[in-house]
């Protein structure tokens, strides 16, 4: 996914997922592919989620004795650190970790009638665990630790969301729409942002914070087609008006380097690759996807994210039939324009 980039700091290479056989343990296999060498090696099997945190890859594993673990990689080291995960954390839930690796947070489904989600943590120093938040719209919370201090959550709230008592899905977002808001670790206290109906248009769905600045980079929705949606491009924070970025672009899924000097977004109409700076108000286009957008056998949304020494855009594309993974070399002209006579 792109809200952050699969990479170590140093930006030598990135972590893409792939599909082992359905009985294995671990049905999902972690590849560490080199730029420009193209070299690759697997770094671990996955039967969960899987996050990335200051260059450090988490994923959750079942091992051969049964015993759930959350495994840590350093991308940069190789080291690997293993947890143990109690049973009390659904393996098939969103997965978030604090900066400092105090807590896990996890999205879990309470019950389907009533329609109820929640927002848990795990405590990694003490193994406890603790729901601390309630509602029957959290379906795809889409959290987010804040990357700076760690203590905040970024949850996506789909108000109108409908689902049978079997746990069918027959409204994604309702008329409601699709907002955003923070959430406090470990207390719970919830600090809305201002948007969404009735003030904007609905939030598209993909967020993701701005480096530790502690504003929230996102997309709006206008054609409400959450595969198809498009938007423009804002800056959310607590306090603050929302504010757009590099009009008229509209996109679509959207993300930061850790350092929030640049972002990257793209969107199915035109089929686009934008990076841009949320501090000039300029982007520019890398490449296009060349991707149907399709979500079924497969996803093959671009879900585009630009490595953090700004050399290189990532993004799964079906061109060729299938999905792959594919690299677009950013020239550096192209960023030294976007930042040119940066304040």
């Amino acid at each position: 996914y792109c809200e952050f980039p699969w990479c170590p700091p140093d930006s030598h290479g990135f972590v893409f997922q792939q599909s082992r056989p359905e009985d294995a343990p671990n049905t999902r296999e972690f590849v560490f592919c080199d730029f420009n060498t193209w070299e690759k090696r697997i770094v671990g099997h996955g039967s969960g989620d899987c996050t990335m945190s200051r260059g450090r890859l988490y994923f959750q594993r079942t091992d051969k004795k049964d015993r759930r673990e959350l495994a840590r990689v350093d991308l940069n080291s190789g080291e690997e650190q293993v947890w143990e995960i109690p049973d009390s954390v659904p393996i098939t839930s969103r997965m978030g970790i604090s900066c400092d690796e105090r807590y896990i947070a996890y999205s879990e489904r309470i019950s389907w009638s009533p329609q109820r989600f929640g927002i848990g943590i795990l405590d990694l120093h003490n193994g406890q665990t603790d729901l601390i938040c309630e509602d029957p719209w959290l379906n795809n919370s889409h959290l987010q630790f804040e990357p700076g201090k760690g203590r905040q959550l970024l949850i996506q709230h789909n108000r109108g969301s409908v689902y049978t008592p079997e746990g069918k899905c027959e409204v994604l977002v309702g008329p409601e729409g699709c907002t955003l808001f923070l959430l406090d670790v470990p207390s719970g206290k919830i600090t809305r942002l201002p948007l969404g109906p009735p003030d904007t248009a609905s939030c598209s769905g993909h967020e993701a914070w701005l480096g530790e600045s502690g504003d929230v980079i996102l997309t709006l929705n206008i054609a409400e087609d959450y595969d198809h949606g498009k938007g423009p491009i804002m800056l959310a924070k607590p306090g603050k008006a929302l504010q757009q970025l590099c009009a008229p672009w509209e996109m679509n899924h959207i993300g930061s380097v850790p350092s929030g000097r640049i972002f990257c977004a793209d969107t199915y109409h035109p089929d686009e690759i934008i990076i841009g700076s949320p501090y000039t108000d300029k982007a520019a286009v890398v490449c296009a996807a060349q991707t149907s957008y399709q979500r079924r056998p497969y996803d093959s949304h671009p879900h585009a994210y630009i490595s953090p020494d700004l050399k290189w855009v990532v993004f799964n594309s079906d061109r060729s039939g299938g999905p792959q993974v594919y690299c677009a070399a950013v020239p550096t002209e192209m960023i030294a324009e976007l930042e040119k006579d940066i304040a």
